[in-house]
């Protein structure tokens, strides 16, 4: 039996880690906040994987419109790693263009890239002599193209891999509940071998993904359960041509906070429950795919963890290799985790002058950003402006006011002021009308200060981790702010 699990390749820069570092109660690496890009930190993955029981990486890849992006994990992380020939990789093509730019131009830009570059490794994984490739909402190219056309692109990517020796392709859609009973029946009429899930947290729930509405909570137990009716549902529809996928947990508050649906009560016995009914479920393949190796910003982790060690990655091993000899788990010395890790400390910035640049200040709903004289300069291009600050982890506590120094200009000649607007987010709180305080606007253009008062307000509470200004409710004004800062009490 082959177990499988999905590999994110998001790790290979410090801030990059930085909603793990802020975040209490979530799981940290036990390597360290590494560079996923550093073949140090693959040969810790790799090992650790072939030590319990792990077949094979799915590693989640990106490109599109012929483009890579966060390849570097993979072709300077893992495929240099000194263990990768006693174990397997794949690529999961996580395309998430929308579904109509799935046609076969897309299919053969990527194609171009993957098929000479991965699949022809000798620690590519194969099913029957033929590299293996899932896709992400594989059935997308099937809803654009119908069936005959995607079933025409998919046989030439099979014969580009049959020109390179690879004897063809075996394509995995990794779906989700986008399709019903005809759909699979499309998908394998197109050309899919088997389908799969890469997760399905809100199963059972009335939480459809993530968003505003979102931010609830529901139990491990009650996932697992799910999903063993989702495999169990699945493999009628396939008529059998299915992987069962396990989940490790669901917490994606260090991504998306409180707006999402957060699962509770994840423990490594629960963990293994799952994996021994995932095992009386899997096709003739006898494969499980596991969510996933890393996906620490969606708490959903197999790696081990500072918090709970080995436990979950223990419980593989128990379950898939029942006759294996009884091992230690090996840990990196602090030397060797220090090697392929960054030193992760987080912003937390005051005061923003705007004096050569922008200083990481982003915008919507404006023109260009711009920095001149020493200050942040833009013209309103709707009704609903943003400036947006990089991240700064202050202790809300420690401070009792935002001081805007700005200036705001109307090329109208219409009414002479505008509601402006300041918006907060925190470590546990997304930007909400609930967290905001407004300010009257003068469009006279000439400059003003605007204290703003956060330290009573209720949401003003927690670490920080962004501000947005919303600095006029109007398009065509010209937008000068020339100071931001956070006001100690």
């Amino acid at each position: 039996m082959l177990v499988g699990a999905y590999y994110f390749p998001g790790w290979n820069a410090a801030d990059q880690w930085y909603c793990i570092a802020a975040h209490p109660g979530v799981q940290r690496p036990l390597l360290g906040y590494y560079d996923q890009d550093s073949p140090l930190a693959a040969d810790w993955h790799v090992r650790w994987a072939i030590e319990h029981g792990i077949s094979f990486f799915a590693y989640d890849y990106y490109t599109e419109g012929g483009t890579q992006w966060l390849e570097g994990a993979l072709d300077r992380g893992l495929l240099r790693s000194r263990y990768l020939d006693r174990f397997r990789f794949c690529l999961n093509w996580c395309n998430h263009a929308a579904a109509e730019r799935m046609t076969e131009r897309e299919l053969r830009e990527f194609a171009e890239i993957a098929v000479p570059k991965y699949l022809t490794h000798p620690s590519y994984l194969r099913i029957d002599g033929k590299p293996v490739v899932m896709i992400l909402a594989g059935y997308h190219f099937v809803k654009t193209l119908g069936v005959a056309r995607a079933r025409q692109a998919f046989r030439d990517l099979d014969e580009r891999c049959r020109r390179l020796g690879l004897g063809g392709v075996t394509l995995v859609f990794c779906e989700g509940g986008i399709i019903d009973a005809q759909g699979v029946r499309d998908s394998l009429a197109a050309g899919a071998y088997a389908l799969c899930l890469y997760n399905y947290p809100y199963a059972g729930t009335k939480v459809t993904g993530p968003g505003p509405e979102s931010g609830s909570e529901a139990t491990y137990e009650h996932l697992v359960e799910q999903g063993i009716g989702l495999w169990k549902h699945w493999r009628a529809l396939s008529g059998g041509r299915f992987w069962p996928t396990v989940m490790t947990g669901w917490d994606r508050r260090p991504w998306t906070k409180d707006h999402d649906l957060v699962r509770t009560g994840s423990t490594p016995a629960l963990f293994e429950r799952s994996l021994r009914a995932a095992r009386e479920h899997v096709n003739a393949d006898r494969i499980v795919m596991i969510e996933a190796w890393n996906e620490w910003g969606e708490g959903s982790v197999l790696e081990p963890s500072v918090e709970h060690g080995f436990a979950y990655l223990d419980r593989v091993r128990a379950v898939f290799c029942p006759g294996a000899a009884p091992h230690k788990d090996s840990r990196p010395s602090e030397a060797e985790r220090r090697a392929p890790s960054f030193r992760v400390e987080l912003p937390r910035t005051e005061a923003w002058w705007f004096d050569r640049n922008a200083e990481g200040w982003t915008r919507s709903g404006t023109d260009e950003l711009r920095s001149e004289a020493g200050a942040l300069r833009t013209t309103s291009r709707t009704s609903d402006p943003q400036l947006t600050s990089p991240p700064s982890y202050l202790p809300c506590a420690s401070y009792r006011a935002v001081r805007i120094r700005m200036r705001a200009t109307s090329q109208d000649g219409g009414p002479q002021e505008a509601t402006g607007e300041l918006f907060w987010s925190t470590v546990d709180n997304e930007f909400s009308a609930k967290a905001s305080v407004t300010f009257r606007v003068p469009l006279d253009g000439a400059w003003h200060e605007h204290t703003l008062d956060v330290g009573g307000h209720p949401r003003w509470t927690g670490t920080l981790h962004r501000l947005r200004i919303d600095p006029v409710d109007r398009a065509g004004v010209a937008i000068d702010v020339d100071e931001v800062e956070v006001v100690r009490r």
